[in-house]
């Protein structure tokens, strides 16, 4: 079984053209983003906080956040960071690759109460290059040089799985949790939340669209071919301090 995600199909660009990343948008996907919106809105309760939104995509974890939250969404996507815009005009976003855009941050001393990596985990690429990011120096780089003193890294770490012993959700939940918690182990970072939650329903929604995600599967009992494909979805929320 491959460890690589399926290769896609489609450009980057042209996956914010059509309704690839529609399901993002679905109210079957709120669980994916309310235990953070929940979590943020109890930590900085009636305060105003700062949040860098790494690899925002479609800016939809923005509409589960206060609006006492000062946003910033980053993505190298020109279309994403254009649909960012017309769906979410109050807030900001910036189109820029992360290799850019986190030394200047750093250069310009900004720190932020938390910083997001939402689906970034394990898809990380270059825009130029398409070379592999490296998931470890990230977290690293987010904890030691973006977070305020008392600020928060979210991971929100989706996956698929399906009804195949090999793929199934304890299998695939169990995958992710070990790997992601020996990335912030590493980090020396401190677990203050971990949720794990499904998308039920999703499936139905994603097969209603023009363009499918190179990820789905839509058999959930076949013996996927890597273990980021799947037919159902579901996403596990760490939530840890440096």
């Amino acid at each position: 079984m491959k460890e690589q995600p399926p290769e896609r199909k489609t450009s980057e660009e042209g996956r914010f053209q059509d309704d690839y990343y529609s399901y993002l948008e679905l109210p079957e996907n709120a669980t994916r983003y309310i235990p953070v919106g929940f979590f943020l809105d109890e930590a900085f309760k009636e305060q105003s906080f700062s949040l860098l939104d790494l690899g925002c995509g479609n800016g939809a974890l923005s509409k589960y956040l206060p609006d006492r939250c000062d946003y910033l969404g980053v993505d190298h996507s020109e279309g994403a960071i254009e649909k960012c815009l017309n769906l979410y005009p109050n807030r900001n976003f910036v189109c820029q690759d992360l290799s850019v855009l986190l030394p200047e941050l750093v250069a310009q001393q900004k720190k932020f109460d938390a910083a997001v990596l939402s689906g970034l985990l394990f898809h990380s690429t270059d825009k130029e290059s398409l070379e592999k990011k490296d998931d470890q120096e990230i977290i690293q780089f987010c904890l030691d040089k973006l977070l305020s003193d008392k600020g928060y890294l979210v991971l929100i770490v989706p996956f698929a799985y399906g009804d195949h012993p090999s793929h199934n959700f304890f299998v695939r939940a169990e995958w992710l949790q070990k790997s992601v918690e020996k990335m912030l182990e590493t980090a020396k970072a401190k677990i203050v939340y971990e949720n794990i939650s499904l998308q039920i329903g999703l499936d139905k929604k994603i097969r209603q669209q023009q363009a499918i995600p190179d990820w789905f599967v839509p058999d959930s009992a076949t013996d996927y071919s890597n273990k980021y494909a799947g037919t159902y979805m579901a996403s596990w929320t760490f939530i840890a301090s440096p």
